[in-house]
């Protein structure tokens, strides 16, 4: 299927944050995935495409992609992941926890007693955005809620003074890579899979998804705009550039390896151990993650060291 933009990707993550600047986007993505009652949506974090939201330390950053608060209180992180990562789900549970605990101490801050901290503690739900499959199964949109293990009861959290009980955990995955003309989720829901994923509408997206095309036309991007997605193209060009190149590297050191001891199992063996010094030296050289290392190994992130 031809792609909609052919000199931009929607899924790059500065893209992103720039879409969702757009308050009328980001409440209307969050009305279709997680099916909330909010009225309105404030941008509190992801602000800047150039800007990465944090105030930890370099070495440990869980600053989010971007995070939404609504007008019941409620709050939506929004996460966006190109390449496959082995603790994916780990870290979008730090993600969870560390803001529902800065909420925590923000109304520490704010409020004298306890009872009150609790009653006006939102809830934080989690959106990602892959572009890599994480599950099995063909459903390219997985939502995961806490429910009672035999009677299937959903818990639900009451949010200051409104009457409404709350899921008290939302966590939706969608898997652009899972994207199919005829999937039967409500069209809501699938034309975020056609935007993000940069895939023609089946049908009519609607005047806020337009809006949000809008915001993908370059010619109307500021110059720093400009020049930040170019930087980041030619990153993420190198890096997977790179990668194809050491892979190759290995395969040929590998098979030359084989060749030379003459045996079948050597070969292999020659292969294996090429691949596996190209993956770390890719690591090592900062073009890939730890976590990517270890998917490719095949090992837990703990056991890298003894490839070091």
């Amino acid at each position: 299927m031809e792609e909609r933009h052919k000199n931009i990707k929607p899924i790059y993550d500065l893209v992103v944050k720039k879409v969702f600047c757009n308050e009328a986007v980001a409440l209307q993505f969050v009305q279709d995935i997680f099916e909330l009652p909010a009225k309105s949506a404030k941008l509190i974090g992801g602000d800047k495409i150039f800007l990465a939201n944090s105030n930890v330390e370099d070495d440990f950053n869980i600053a989010v992609d971007i995070l939404v608060e609504l007008d019941n209180h409620a709050q939506v992180i929004i996460e966006v992941q190109l390449a496959k990562q082995a603790f994916f789900t780990n870290r979008i549970w730090a993600y969870l926890c560390k803001q529902v605990n800065d909420n925590i101490e923000r109304l520490k801050q704010n409020e004298n007693e306890r009872h009150a901290i609790y009653k006006k503690l939102p809830p934080v739900y989690v959106a990602a955005i892959v572009d890599r499959n994480y599950f099995e199964g063909e459903e390219a949109i997985s939502t995961f809620l806490i429910k009672e293990e035999t009677s299937n009861t959903e818990l639900k959290m009451y949010v200051d003074n409104d009457i409404k009980e709350m899921p008290l955990l939302k966590i939706v995955f969608l898997e652009l890579k899972k994207y199919k003309p005829e999937l039967k989720e409500s069209y809501n829901k699938v034309r975020w899979l056609e935007f993000f994923g940069n895939k023609q509408y089946t049908n009519e997206p609607g005047e806020v998804i337009d809006q949000a095309d809008d915001l993908l036309n370059v010619r109307n991007w500021t110059k720093e705009e400009k020049d930040m997605y170019d930087e980041r193209t030619r990153q993420l060009d190198h890096q997977w550039a790179t990668y194809a190149y050491a892979r190759e590297e290995g395969i040929e050191y590998g098979m030359a390896q084989g060749i030379e001891q003459g045996r079948e199992e050597g070969r292999a063996e020659g292969i294996e151990y090429g691949m596996e010094q190209a993956v770390i030296t890719l690591m090592k050289n900062g073009h890939i993650s730890p976590e990517v290392a270890a998917e490719q190994l095949k090992v837990n992130i703990e056991n890298l060291d003894k490839y070091l």
